[in-house]
């Protein structure tokens, strides 16, 4: 069809014989798979900077930081996108001085455009953080809670059968590269339903999650409260860093991006202990 001839003129340039894409197509491919609208965030989600118009390359990864810049240089990349866009969060100055304005300075140089996409890329139903996180444990999603907006971005899911508090255990240690950081357990010694939200955690969050019969809470990081508020109220709560909860969306939304645009995508991850 019409739609189809389209698509493929936006598609089939080259530049020096690599194929390349406008920005601003890239930009309505994500707008349109990522919904950013839908989430009342923090952030500015979407294209922060605008330093070419073209895209032959692309590399993800979880933070804007020094680390991932240079690494999209060594790759030759025209794009980044992150979970965090540091330097333009809400409330930030966003004057392009100081280190920021250094930051600025070196992607404007080397033609790298960013986008960033925080909630976006925590409540997407296919490549989200929590979707992923639940798929790797072999968990099968059947609810979802702790809406931003119009769209919730943690994911309630279960297995067939219960896992002991071991057996959970073991497969955290699977699904994450560094394991489990904290682990409290207050609640079932029989874990089958399992709230996952990625990041950081909050009290209000975990309630919401056991008013839905879960019998364990999987997220990044925590609050000082949040080991009290699981003791008192019989709560199975671990976590496995914020960074290192938030690794699986720009992972799999690089893969998508590689199979569904053509685009070469990497992820890099730059690691965050915390």
């Amino acid at each position: 069809g019409g739609g189809e001839i389209i698509l493929a003129c936006c598609r089939d340039v080259f530049i020096n014989k690599e194929m390349y894409m406008d920005l601003s197509f890239i930009s309505a491919w994500l707008d349109d798979l990522l919904e950013p609208k839908s989430f009342n965030d923090y952030c500015v989600n979407g294209l922060c900077v605008e330093a070419s118009d073209k895209v032959t390359r692309i590399v993800t990864g979880v933070s804007l930081r020094d680390q991932l810049i240079d690494a999209a240089i060594a790759e030759k990349a025209d794009c980044i996108i992150v979970h965090h866009p540091n330097g333009f969060w809400k409330g930030e100055r966003q004057l392009p001085v100081g280190k920021f304005g250094e930051r600025l300075r070196k992607l404007m140089v080397h033609g790298i455009s960013v986008f960033g996409f925080h909630l976006p890329l925590d409540g997407h139903r296919e490549i989200g953080n929590n979707a992923v996180i639940a798929k790797n444990l072999g968990l099968n999603p059947v609810y979802e809670f702790a809406y931003e907006g119009m769209r919730p971005i943690g994911v309630i899911a279960e297995w067939n059968t219960p896992a002991t508090r071991e057996e959970f255990l073991d497969c955290l240690d699977a699904a994450f590269e560094h394991g489990v950081q904290n682990k409290f357990f207050y609640g079932s010694e029989q874990i089958k339903r399992v709230a996952i939200c990625s990041g950081s955690c909050s009290a209000s969050a975990v309630r919401e999650a056991m008013e839905k019969n879960c019998d364990a809470y999987v997220t990044g990081s925590i609050k000082e409260e949040i080991p009290i508020f699981c003791q008192e109220n019989g709560v199975n709560l671990v976590s496995c860093g914020h960074h290192r909860s938030e690794i699986f969306g720009v992972s799999a939304l690089a893969e998508k991006i590689q199979t569904e645009l053509s685009i070469p995508t990497k992820f890099v991850d730059c690691d965050n202990p915390v």
